[in-house]
């Protein structure tokens, strides 16, 4: 019996130990971001084709093309991020006129509205001519992919004719002129903030 009782107290204590014991614990492993690479081979696929590049004093948007050749996918992808570019800055001079109109306009001043589309294609339109092409990246489907980029102080050299051209639709007037020096100052701040 004494045996018998040894042998449980011994193997309680064994039991006992064992479930103290400290177990190591695998940290979660962040999954890993699969290599995608391209046609030949090389290179793997840059940031830019998943990820939003942002800078401070630049614009970025990318596009894609997959057409009978490379040159002609090229150029459809530049087309693309091209026409990016073009709708956000469209976007980007449209909001800050509808912001103008609200504060300076009135009745029969609302027709810088109508003006507001023009403007806002023209600005964009002028703008295009300073876009840039940064990088290319061919998947392994012969599809390509461009990252273009456009200087912020493009965007802010044709948005101040513009602006001039809808302070000319208002009717002379102080609350004119004020909201025409806050549409620029919106129009500075809306550019740093958006990239």
């Amino acid at each position: 019996m004494k045996k018998m009782l040894t042998i449980l107290v011994l193997a309680m204590l064994a039991l006992a130990m064992t479930g103290c014991a400290t177990a190591k614990v695998a940290e979660p492993v962040e999954p890993a971001r699969p290599v995608i690479i391209g046609a030949e081979g090389i290179p793997p696929q840059p940031e830019w084709v998943y990820k939003t590049v942002s800078t401070q004093d630049m614009h970025f948007e990318t596009g894609y093309g997959k057409m009978s050749d490379k040159q002609n996918s090229i150029k459809r992808a530049t087309v693309e991020a091209k026409n990016k570019i073009a709708a956000w800055i469209s976007t980007q001079v449209k909001e800050v006129v509808v912001t103008y109109v609200n504060d300076a306009g009135s009745g029969d001043n609302r027709q810088a509205l109508d003006a507001m589309e023009v403007i806002s294609q023209q600005v964009a339109e002028a703008t295009l001519s300073g876009v840039s092409t940064e990088e290319v990246w061919v998947d392994a489907e012969n599809g390509v992919w461009v990252l273009c980029s456009i200087p912020i102080a493009n965007i802010e050299q044709n948005f101040e004719p513009a602006s001039e051209a809808v302070a000319e639709a208002f009717v002379e007037s102080e609350a004119a002129e004020a909201a025409n020096t806050k549409m620029k100052e919106a129009f500075a701040n809306l550019l740093k903030g958006a990239n």
